[in-house]
């Protein structure tokens, strides 16, 4: 599974491979979150907006995304409404960024890792 830093604006975004077994463990954190409440929403602007993910073929008809960004997880599969589940205090994005240290360029990591402290 490729993870996408989003971050960037008119350049590529790094990305970091997760290795099957942090692949897992991915998919277990996810089910063990709770449903967001309110009217959260992902990131958007210019910076560090999130995490993002797909799992399955890139043909959009069984395709998974996942976005992970400012405590929320968004969960889009093509046969239903998107899940919305809370991330407490960014634990899971936290755990992700962890994950890509090592893979990702220092600054462009830094730069996410900044954004948790907000």
């Amino acid at each position: 599974m490729i993870v996408e830093v989003d971050l960037y604006s008119g350049r590529p975004n790094p990305r970091f491979a997760l290795e099957p077994a942090a692949a897992y463990e991915l998919a277990r954190r996810i089910e063990a979150l709770a449903p967001a409440g309110g009217d959260a929403r992902p990131r958007d602007g210019l910076g560090y907006r999130g995490l993002r993910m797909r799992t399955g073929p890139d043909d959009g008809a069984t395709t998974t995304e996942i976005v992970v960004s400012g405590g929320l997880v968004t969960v889009r599969t093509p046969d239903g409404p998107p899940r919305r589940l809370e991330d407490h205090g960014r634990e899971l994005e936290r755990w992700l960024l962890d994950e890509g240290a090592g893979k990702l360029d220092p600054a462009a990591l830094a730069t996410a890792r900044q954004d948790l402290t907000r």
